[in-house]
């Protein structure tokens, strides 16, 4: 047997439709936060959703009288909840929420058998396998900064599965539980120790990272949230010559919360909410550590060229989050999977 390192890079947007600062963390509607529902969505709801697939099973698609999308526009803009970006934000615009593989290495070189086959594939931050848990999806635990000792961005994607299934969304490639607190894996956030949650907690941040903002093809934030405005204010006035009342009515609404929370709202940290968190971007190292006492852990061993992936062992994985946009309920998320495996000589 000789010893390789399989590194499996994604990429791509999230949605979260999270309750924020100073409203409490389970506000299904919006009250003084910077996101709110309007009228054709559902209830705000914490979970994190990877793919627009989950969105739709979740919530369906719009209806008639909330469509508004030419031919050419992604399809997912008719599911409930999922909002459409102006013009300038081509990169979401064309992406659209899903999160996919782009590429695979072995001991740091491109393998290009092993990226025919995982290109594109579906990666999800899911719940699969955990019992008991009340939202869709696994949401960003903070519980009002009670987790990160007053720091507001300083959260934990939890419960933490990782999955990997191929482009049709068919087949599980690989599929692993990492527990907050390995002696005790069924304990909730709060029942976990502060130096347990820790280990997965960011490990550095970026207040304004312009790698990312030069990713997403942003250059400069408040410019951002002006273009939309002015995009949202002729989207009121088509849907209002259409005949759309509540089309324009929720177009209204988005208005006003990117008018009102791009302004210098207090000397704070809620200054300019929108704009601050656009180039915002944190870094998280940790190992996936679940056992298959814990819960399954899914290996297809026909995806891996031969290559067996070892189960007994942590898995390393790193991701930067950010770019969070207050009025589309959407992230960014770069990352990367690395898989200690094992080539019969």
């Amino acid at each position: 047997m000789s010893t390789h390192v399989i590194d499996i890079d994604f990429e791509g947007f999230f949605l979260c439709r999270l309750a924020t600062d100073p409203d409490p963390s389970l506000e299904e509607r919006g009250i003084s936060g910077f996101t709110y529902a309007v009228a054709g969505e559902s209830l705000l709801n914490p979970a994190i959703f990877c793919q627009p697939e989950d969105v739709q099973k979740t919530y369906g698609l719009k209806p008639p009288e909330y469509r508004d999308r030419a031919a050419d526009d992604l399809e997912q803009f008719d599911i409930v909840n999922i909002r459409q970006a102006s013009p300038d934000y081509a990169s979401y615009n064309t992406q659209g929420i899903g999160i996919n593989v782009t590429g695979v290495k072995v001991n740091g070189s491109p393998d290009s058998k092993l990226t025919s086959v995982l290109a594109n594939a579906k990666v999800r931050f899911c719940v699969d396998g955990v019992k008991g848990w009340n939202f869709p999806g696994p949401i960003f635990e903070g519980r009002n900064q009670i987790v990160s000792d007053g720091d507001p961005d300083r959260f934990s994607v939890n419960p933490f599965v990782f999955q990997i299934k191929d482009a049709a969304d068919k087949t599980t490639f690989v599929q692993r539980f990492d527990p907050l607190d390995f002696d005790h894996p069924q304990n909730q956030m709060w029942q976990t120790p502060g130096d347990v949650v820790a280990r997965r907690l960011p490990v550095q941040r970026f207040p304004q990272s312009q790698v990312l903002l030069n990713s997403l093809g942003i250059e400069d934030p408040i410019d951002h949230f002006t273009m939309r405005s002015d995009w949202l204010a002729a989207k009121v006035a088509e849907a209002e010559a259409c005949g759309k009342t509540a089309l324009a009515e929720a177009y209204k609404s988005r208005q006003f919360a990117v008018d009102f929370f791009t302004q210098a709202t207090g000397p704070t940290v809620l200054s300019n909410r929108l704009a601050s968190r656009i180039p915002l971007r944190q870094l998280y190292i940790h190992e996936i550590r679940g056992t298959p006492q814990m819960a399954p852990i899914v290996v297809n061993s026909g995806a891996f060229a031969g290559y067996t992936i070892r189960t007994n062992e942590p898995w390393p994985v790193q991701y930067y989050i950010g770019a969070f946009d207050g009025d589309l309920m959407t992230g960014y998320i770069t990352g990367t999977l690395t898989l200690p495996a094992d080539l019969p000589a």
